[in-house]
């Protein structure tokens, strides 16, 4: 059985894993989380430029999204993205030594619903995934994306693979962290023109909202 161990979900984007040579990275952060006693959940996004060359591959092929032409063939295509970063993942950490499980979303019973392409997650087999952690493994599983009602691939917009991390945690009652390309929350974007902004010493959700950025 558990002995109540910590489970805490990171979430590599592409700005972190932009390519496989940034693959050694993740694995020290999730082999630093393991040897702490957590069990760790990865979800990672596509690498660096593969979705909007995905999409563009999908539209060449004729898949009008405006017209409900090609969505469920659209999203399948787009998540194999997310799905070749899990892939690679996962064989970074068995080279390490570390013994890890892709967990396709539809495997792990995420449900997405509404439309195909801007999806919300409203449900997930948690115990699944608690099994396999309880086993001893660390899970890979590819963002972005779960399944509508008839078993397709269904996305959750931009940014969807932060939101199948905040999921995952909710539901298993986790810690998260969302691993970026930069050193904490501003009061604008620091790669914007001007002075350089302020950086937040600590933020409450509320006043993270009120600030209207993208990401948050």
């Amino acid at each position: 059985g558990r002995v109540n161990k910590p489970i805490i979900v990171l979430k590599f984007g592409s700005s972190v894993l932009r390519t496989a040579a940034d693959l050694p990275r993740a694995v020290h952060e999730i082999f630093r989380y393991t040897r702490d006693g957590f069990g760790v959940i990865a979800v990672v996004s596509a690498f660096d430029g593969v979705t909007d060359r995905l999409l563009a591959q999908a539209r060449a092929l004729g898949a009008e999204p405006e017209r409900g032409t090609g969505i469920s063939g659209l999203a399948a295509l787009v998540a194999s993205g997310e799905r070749e970063t899990a892939a690679s993942l996962q064989i970074a950490l068995s080279r390490a030594g570390l013994p890890a499980n892709v967990v396709d979303p539809l495997a792990a019973g995420l449900r997405v619903v509404g439309g195909g392409l801007e999806g919300s997650p409203v449900d997930l087999a948690a115990d699944r995934l608690v099994s396999l952690l309880d086993l001893g493994r660390i899970l890979v599983v590819p963002g972005f994306f779960g399944s509508d009602a008839d078993g397709g691939v269904s996305l959750l917009g931009r940014g969807g693979s932060d939101w199948t991390a905040l999921f995952l945690a909710q539901r298993l009652g986790a810690r998260c962290r969302l691993l970026k390309d930069t050193d904490g929350i501003y009061e604008r974007d620091p790669n914007g023109e001007g002075e350089a902004p302020l950086r937040f010493e600590r933020l409450h959700f509320e006043e993270a909202l009120a600030l209207h950025a993208p990401v948050v």
